[in-house]
């Protein structure tokens, strides 16, 4: 009997959900946002910017408020001070003045966002949570470079705080998550229209059993990276245990890839025709004349369209001409990176071909911006490529392969300023 007794009391110890074999904590969290007060900055829509990697010139956002997000994730240098201390000092003075305040509770933001493509428009969902960080299950598909890693690292550091996050996407073809964002009970906190003429509409979701059953839905979901690698990379070298992360559903309509054109401006001088001499035992190529912004937009739809792995090359030495550079089908059993358009163009004709140098390479998702570089003769030669596809993302991060740097533009880019989060 008394041993009885004495393993009735061991029982009584144990913990509730023995007998469901102790349920771990669900990889999802709500968090108590950092958010702007709109009694002390005015309107949301002044404070906000792109994230960093896509910002040319901060001017335009430092002139809207000076409570603008640029302010912490592009910061500049002050005498004696240098950017990263200067944001960290931004950031203090903010939250002392109450233009930032912690939200009033732990919660998940939905963020949704409405925007026009050539006519044609497209609505996206997601939320914006603590995810807790775990290289099994969250999968990346680029290459990172030092640089960036660095800046964003000591960034981060300096004020202890995320101002912008990774994007990642997750599947849902069942739509269980996305039924559950739509429905769930919510306050709206933002509603405005953006420089870029998107309509943004930010949330936070105020029933806690609706947030455990998205957490719940998020458990069994591996997340891709579509957007943030630095950032990610830098949170795992920190050994944080959770992090704010953007979602969304890898199968919504509004999921939409532009494709980051190369620009390379040569450290020494290189002969077009010998340039193209080294190309055409690789690809097949067409010369078409060049007849403005018209003939761009017909070269992308063109190579959008193509069976076969088609990019466009614009040189500064032939501006009055297009070259159409068409490389063989991959075979049958060729992997995700051998079939990769953006891998073929930058990792086999760049930097196999060619021989050109990573750092003599930058991007743009901007065929305008592509054009003028090369008009304005600050560029030696302008390529062209097709989008790559959520499809091949989902592969190649599936296989544990890295595509090239700046391998995907997802559109819209999150906004940064809509919620901070700090982790220390």
């Amino acid at each position: 009997m008394s041993a009885l007794i004495a393993r009735q009391k061991t029982l009584t110890f144990l913990p509730s959900c023995v007998n469901n074999m102790c349920m771990r904590d669900h990889y999802l969290k709500p968090f108590r946002g950092i958010i702007y007060n709109k009694a002390k900055v005015g309107g949301i829509a002044p404070c906000v910017c792109p994230p960093y990697d896509v910002i040319s010139d901060d001017e335009t956002y430092l002139s809207r408020s000076p409570y603008n997000a640029v302010r912490l994730e592009l910061p500049r240098p002050l005498p004696g001070m240098d950017r990263y201390a200067h944001a960290r000092q931004t950031f203090i003075n903010w939250c002392e003045e109450g233009a930032l305040v912690p939200d009033r509770e732990r919660t998940i933001y939905i963020y949704e966002q409405e925007f026009d493509i050539e006519g044609k428009t497209f609505f996206r969902r997601g939320f914006i949570g603590l995810q807790k960080l775990d290289k099994e299950r969250i999968l990346t598909h680029e290459q990172t470079r030092k640089k960036a890693k660095e800046d964003r690292e000591k960034l981060i550091v300096a004020l202890g705080a995320y101002t912008s996050f990774p994007f990642g996407l997750y599947e849902d073809s069942g739509l269980e998550v996305e039924n559950l964002l739509e429905t769930a009970e919510k306050d709206g906190l933002f509603d405005f229209i953006d420089d870029e003429a998107i309509r943004n509409r930010f949330y936070r979701m105020t029933k806690p059993s609706e947030m455990d059953a998205l957490a719940e839905l998020m458990d069994a979901r591996k997340i891709y990276i579509a957007d943030g690698h630095h950032r990610l990379d830098v949170s795992f070298r920190l050994n944080l245990s959770h992090i704010p992360f953007y979602l969304t559903n890898m199968y919504s309509k509004g999921v939409v890839i532009l494709p980051y054109h190369r620009i390379v401006t040569l450290e020494q001088k290189r002969d077009l025709r010998d340039l193209l001499g080294l190309l055409q035992n690789h690809v097949q190529i067409e010369k078409i004349p060049f007849e403005g912004s018209q003939s761009i937009s017909q070269a992308i739809r063109r190579i959008t369209l193509s069976r076969e792995p088609s990019f466009v090359l614009y040189p500064r030495q032939d501006q009055g001409s297009l070259y159409v550079l068409t490389a063989p089908t991959p075979t049958e059993g060729a992997g995700p990176l051998e079939r990769l358009k953006v891998n073929i163009l930058h990792s086999d004709l760049l930097r196999n071909v060619l021989a050109i140098k990573e750092e003599e390479i930058s991007f743009t998702q901007d065929p305008g911006e592509l054009l003028e570089s090369v008009r304005t003769k600050a560029a030696d030669l302008a390529f062209l490529l097709p989008p790559t596809t959520t499809t091949e993302v989902k592969e190649v991060a599936d296989c544990g392969l890295d595509m090239p740097p700046k391998s995907t533009f997802f559109y819209p880019k999150i906004l940064t300023g809509l919620v901070y989060h700090k982790y220390a």
